[in-house]
């Protein structure tokens, strides 16, 4: 059980856990630090995932503590279930009452028998005697003994009389108040269907797209008033029942109505288990303050059942006897939880937020949040929710912030969503919801930033009402199935930082006005085949940071007035339509991290501009006609690159590999495969020692391998087939360890395969023929230490081969998958396994 579980469910004699010491990144100030959801942190990064018994009522009676039910005390004539510490307060008070005197041990019985029936019991028992048809004196009992009237224990005569009214109903009543006793503390009804959980029985009847559990009622019964088990004190559960029908929407009350749901569960937590001291009195004269507390203990105890509470990662203080403003995740007076001022009692306690992101939150979403009329935020993104979103939610006006996303909500977005007119930030992406994207959205006029993406299933078009969405800043509408044009009407947005498109099914041309939204850091269209358009006007885009136009048919050139977009970070366009060369003005781009420019139809030499760019980390230009020699610039300029695709080009063959390549050292990714380079592989390359993956496979290298070829001890892949690569294989090839693919095939290698390849312990691939290799029997005692999956090594060498005969597959058990040899070499391997 958790540290924070309630009282209730643990000893009687623990003490309750000490509320949270404040958080270390708490400030003085006393104002909230930024939000850990700033939408804009490093441009933007999205983000991406994916039955219980009742525990017994404890009663407190007269300094005692018993269940339910737990006795059965015999009482002369009536035979009462009580606890045992109110049937022995009850025989000492008819002693004190025959004896017409109170002395100490009297005055604390009567003070015990006060709270028995003023601050636990509760019961009203003018009421219950009338009910009872009680003869008119015996029903007559003064209010002050039955309300917190604050005359009621001012003397000694009030307090006997007290007393006695109470023995003598118990005693005339006979039998009959035996069964009110009986009906008074009788232990809850424990018939809980137990074969619906909780989570599933939270859902409001207000939420018509969930599955409800069948009425308990007979057919034609009204249930506009829920009618739920008998718990607590009469009085209480009147006062509770009136103060949830005026506040929670008409679903959520009607869930109280429903054993075992959220609503009803929670209920009956705090009528019967809670020990928080509530002010009934305040609560029954709508005493705001008072009423408040309860609304939202009551609240955030249904959300507690609703998202299996149990189950959180992190639940400190809830249902315990702490202010909710004290639970984990839970803001008030404006402050969130955990940032400065959070732990200060000096607000009003008004629940302002709930922020319980990522803690494991497995259930459907509630309607009974809306009853927290004091609510501007709401952060339950990244856990289990599942279901629609329950009609009440949109009403909540006072929302400013809901972030829902990467959860598995499904249902579509109703029209309602434009009630939430103060909303500045709402999130639903990664989730599963379906249906169009509403125009009402549009009359969201706070609406700062939307995020629905990752929603695969939500079709239709881009509403046009977006637009008027001055404070629009960031909308992220990617991953999904829209339709339909980009409203050119988007060049109102005048404060839109941020627009995300992708992978979309848009068609028509890029509107050219988005050029002019100054303020745009993000574009984002990549994905949309059918999408034209041109980069003409893009240097009105003064603040881009990034840009991605991939997978599209945006066409034309590069216009050379890119280089306005001086803050670009991110240049963006795969398989795009482009054409003519790369301008030169590109090499003005100073803080570009990133160009991938792979199949777009760019031809022509690279600007040795380009070697300025001494910010690139990542550079795709494979698959184009680029032609020329790569400029030393770049060999010199890109000492901060760790991946650089220049393969499938057609560079002269003396443009190869400079000695400056050894300056390399962040680089983990060199792919020239097919790119037309000749000359050596320097013995400068052993400077390159971050390097993972080397592919110069299919060119025009020649000269040998180099020995320095044995420090790239981060590699893992390397491949050098189909050049014209001699002499032999360096020995040093065996302190690669984590090498798991090597590719010398079809070169010019010659002498003996060195021994030090057994020492490879990871790898998975060698391919070694179409060399001139020759033969040696240790070779083949190789094999039996290789954790290979596939070994080529047919026709290794031409002199036993020279007949060109068809490789002979063996399969080993042991190690191997498969092994490719000469058949000529078959009989050494045979001897080494022998």
């Amino acid at each position: 059980m958790s540290d924070y579980e309630s009282d209730s469910d643990s000893e009687s004699s623990a003490p309750p856990p000490p509320p949270p010491p404040p958080p270390a990144n708490r400030g003085a100030s006393g104002k909230a630090s930024p939000s850990k959801r700033d939408p804009f942190p490093e441009i933007l990064r999205f983000r991406s995932k994916r039955s219980s018994q009742r525990p017994g009522r404890a009663d407190n009676v007269a300094g005692g503590a018993a269940h339910h039910g737990a006795n059965a005390v015999a009482e002369e004539e009536l035979e009462i279930q009580m606890t045992p510490a109110l049937a022995s307060a009850m025989k000492q008070g008819r002693a004190a009452k025959s004896n017409e005197k109170l002395d100490a041990e009297g005055e604390a019985l009567i003070k015990d028998i006060e709270k028995a029936i003023a601050d636990e019991i509760e019961m009203d028992l003018h009421n219950e005697a009338i009910e009872l048809n009680l003869e008119p004196d015996d029903a007559t009992l003064d209010a002050s003994c039955i309300n917190k009237d604050k005359s009621f224990a001012k003397s000694s005569a009030g307090r006997k009389k007290c007393l006695g009214m109470l023995v003598a109903l118990l005693l005339v009543g006979g039998g009959v108040a035996a069964a009110l006793m009986f009906t008074v503390f009788a232990p809850p009804d424990a018939s809980v269907d137990k074969s619906t959980s909780q989570e599933e029985a939270a859902v409001a009847v207000d939420n018509p797209t969930q599955p409800q559990p069948a009425s308990p009622y007979p057919p034609g019964t009204q249930t506009s008033v829920p009618a739920p088990a008998p718990m607590g004190s009469s009085s209480h559960q009147e006062t509770a029942m009136n103060v949830l029908q005026k506040s929670l929407p008409a679903g959520s009350y009607a869930a109280l109505s429903r054993t075992g749901s959220a609503q009803s569960t929670a209920l009956e937590y705090i009528l019967n288990q809670d020990v928080y001291v509530y002010d009934w009195d305040g609560i029954a004269a709508e005493d705001e303050t008072a009423t408040r507390n309860f609304l939202q203990r009551y609240v955030l105890t249904t959300l507690y059942y609703a998202f299996g509470g149990s189950n959180w990662d992190k639940s400190e203080n809830w249902r315990t006897k702490y202010d909710v403003c004290t639970w984990y995740g839970v803001g008030c007076d404006g402050v969130k939880y955990g940032t400065a001022g959070a732990d200060s009692s000096s607000g009003e306690g008004v629940v302002t937020s709930i922020d319980l992101h990522q803690n494991n939150l497995k259930g459907t979403l509630i309607g009974d949040l809306a009853a927290l009329t004091g609510l501007t935020d709401v952060e339950l993104h990244s856990n289990y929710i599942k279901g629609s979103i329950p009609p009440a939610i949109y009403g909540m006006k006072g929302l400013s912030v809901l972030f829902l996303d990467d959860n598995y909500l499904s249902g579509s977005i109703s029209t309602s969503v434009g009630k939430l007119s103060n909303l500045s930030r709402l999130t639903l992406s990664d989730n599963e919801m379906t249906g169009s994207i509403p125009s009402e959205i549009g009359e969201m006029s706070n609406l700062v930033m939307l995020w629905l993406f990752n929603n695969d299933k939500m079709e239709g078009s881009i509403p046009e009402s977006l637009s008027g969405l001055k404070k629009l800043e960031a909308l992220a509408l990617f991953n999904m199935a829209l339709t339909g044009s980009i409203p050119t009407s988007f060049s109102k947005l005048s404060s839109l930082q941020i627009l995300k498109l992708e992978n979309n099914f848009l068609t028509g041309a890029l509107p050219s006005a988005l050029y002019s939204l100054s303020s745009l850091q993000v574009l984002g269209v990549a994905g949309n085949s059918d999408l034209s358009g041109s980069l003409n006007g893009i240097n009105g885009l003064t603040s881009l940071k990034e840009l991605y136009i991939g997978y599209t048919s945006i066409s034309g050139v590069i216009p050379a007035s890119i280089a306005a977009c001086g803050d670009l970070m991110v240049f963006s366009a795969p398989e795009a339509k482009l054409s003519s060369s790369i301008p030169s003005s590109m090499g003005s781009l100073s803080s570009l991290v990133a160009l991938d420019l792979g199949n777009s139809g760019l031809s022509g030499p690279i600007p040795s501009t380009l070697g300025r760019l001494g910010s690139l980390e990542d550079v795709v230009l494979s698959k184009n006609e680029f032609t020329g020699v790569i400029p030393d610039e770049i060999w010199e300029g890109w000492v901060k690159a760790k991946k650089v695709d220049f393969s499938e080009n057609s560079f002269s063959s003396e443009s190869g590999l400079p000695i400056s390549i050894g300056n390399w050292k962040s680089c983990e990714n060199l792919d020239m495969a097919s790119s037309g380079i000749g000359g050596s592989i320097p013995a400068e390359i052993g400077g390159m020692t971050s390097l993972k993956v080397l592919d110069l496979s299919t060119n025009e290298l020649s000269g040998e391998l180099p020995s320095e070829i044995g420090e790239l001890t981060s590699i893992t892949e390397l491949v050098l087939f189909s050049n014209n690569l001699n002499g032999t294989v360096p020995s040093e090839i065996g302190l690669l360890q984590g090498l798991q693919i090597f590719l010398l095939n079809d070169n010019a290698f010659d002498g003996k395969i060195p021994s030090e390849l057994g020492q490879l312990s990871d790898v998975e691939l060698i391919q070694l023929d179409l060399n001139k290799f020759s033969t040696s029997a240790a070779f083949v005692f190789l094999f039996r230490s290789f954790p290979l999956s596939v070994l080529r090594c047919f026709r290794c060498t031409y002199q036993l081969n020279h007949s060109g005969c068809n490789p002979f597959e063996l399969w080993v058990i042991d190690k191997s998958e498969r092994i490719e040899l000469a058949e000529e070499l078959l009989h050494f391997f045979a001897l080494s396994i022998v």
